[in-house]
């Protein structure tokens, strides 16, 4: 089996268990801040029973410990090398949900949660996985291999397109008339519709790499615009400037792969 599905209390006996008490302590304190010390080691006692009736645990020195076959699903929350965070809003736009593919030593684990953020799943995937899991996440239509860059925005310019995008749930006809003549593509109204719908709103996908210390550093950051026929696709060139282009498999690719820092 390579899923696991845990209960907050789990997750917190397993970050115990494996000696990962920061990390363990910062879950207790989102979800339980006012769990006294007696009442922590009765919900771990609890916890261990509950991991133990999934085969998950084993007895060491009358202690339960995870068995050897989980801890590295525990261990790539704390510490690994790349996470690349896959994030959505709900269909009225109000609020935001996320997935995460974590990487180290060659190997990938997708982690989402479940049930109103009570159960987190963790599954070990193969690498090339990855790009159906988005694919499903954000509801493509259809994945093409590339796609040429339809539009370029410098950083001012997306700015202003965005803001004009969130005015109204409608497009007025001088906006169009204005982006029309600016990105000069067959392609233009049809972008701007999708966009506007959402009040320029835009899901995202987020590359993110840890340093020694396991501080995190932006690799790169796309904004994902689903449409009626199309998705959209936002990345940086070169110059740190925007490129429009269809959503395609090549450009998710290179995000998922590439581990250069970006330089801003």
């Amino acid at each position: 089996m390579d899923t696991i599905q845990l209960s907050i209390e789990e997750l917190i006996f397993s970050f115990y268990s494996e000696g990962l008490y920061e990390q363990g302590i910062s879950i207790k304190e989102a979800y339980f801040p006012n769990l006294q010390d007696s009442e922590l080691k009765l919900m771990l006692e609890f916890a261990a029973r509950s991991l133990l009736a999934k085969d998950m645990v084993k007895e060491v020195n009358n202690q339960y410990k995870l068995k050897d076959e989980w801890t590295s699903f525990i261990h790539i929350l704390a510490y690994a090398e790349k996470t690349v965070k896959a994030s959505k809003f709900d269909s009225a736009l109000n609020e935001e949900e996320s997935i995460s593919f974590h990487f180290r030593s060659g190997e990938v684990y997708l982690h989402k949660l479940l049930h109103d953020h009570q159960v987190h799943y963790i599954s070990k995937l193969p690498a090339e996985e990855m790009i159906s899991n988005l694919s499903k996440y954000f509801n493509f239509s259809s994945l093409a291999k590339q796609s040429e860059v339809l539009f370029n925005l410098k950083n001012d310019e997306f700015e202003e397109f965005l803001e004009d995008m969130s005015q109204s749930d409608s497009l007025s006809e001088s906006i169009v008339q204005k982006w029309i003549s600016r990105m000069q593509s067959s392609n233009v109204v049809e972008l701007l519709e999708d966009i506007s719908k959402r009040k320029g709103r835009m899901d995202s996908l987020l590359s993110l790499k840890y340093d020694s210390d396991n501080n995190p550093d932006l690799i790169d950051l796309y904004f994902v615009i689903p449409g009626k026929t199309e998705s959209w696709l936002i990345t940086r060139d070169a110059n740190l400037d925007l490129d429009i282009q269809r959503v395609n498999e090549r450009s998710i690719n290179n995000l998922l792969l590439n581990n250069k820092i970006l330089s801003v």
